[in-house]
């Protein structure tokens, strides 16, 4: 129903769906009038190695695409305004984007790529991709890029998010 929300939080997911301004002009009819909307979403692979260098890796080994530009994925809303864009495109007012820096951090390597084995659904349909063997060399070099991140207190990958607000 519209107008009958005092906020719309949305986390990690708006650049998954496949039209993200349509996504937000929904949030928008449904937040009350002069209200706020938020959302947060991944910055760029290259801030983000812990989710960016898995992709890049498998990517290269199975000489696979990134998403074209438009194109659903973990990244998509991390460019130079894009995320202001939809916001503005889907209606809102005073908008505004905040970048968040966050931190992975495990136990261990081994804690790490477990869970990278585990939870990140886009990497497990990559590498599903790619034949056994070169599944083996993936997870290889994935460890071995990932051990930069390895110090006396375990796994500590650097990250950042963008948040974005916007009032109806």
């Amino acid at each position: 129903k519209a107008d009958s929300f005092d906020a719309v939080l949305c986390r990690f997911a708006l650049m998954l769906f496949p039209n993200p301004t349509l996504a937000l002009a929904e949030m928008h009819r449904v937040v009350k009038p002069m209200r706020k909307v938020t959302v947060m979403v991944w910055s760029t692979a290259e801030k983000n190695p812990f989710h960016g260098l898995p992709l890049q890796v498998v990517r290269d080994i199975g000489n696979l695409p990134a998403p074209a530009s438009g194109q659903p994925g973990m990244f998509s809303l991390s460019g130079e305004g894009v995320l202001a864009a939809v916001y503005k495109q889907a209606g809102f007012s005073d908008v505004a984007i905040h970048a968040a820096a966050l931190r992975r951090k495990f136990a261990s390597l081994q804690d790490a790529i477990q869970t990278m084995k585990c939870s990140m659904a886009v990497l497990q349909d990559l590498m599903a991709k790619l034949s056994e063997a070169d599944q083996a060399r993936a997870w290889e070099q994935i460890e071995k890029a990932m051990s930069q991140f390895v110090g006396p207190s375990g796994f500590d990958a650097p990250g950042e998010a963008l948040i974005g607000v916007g009032t109806k």
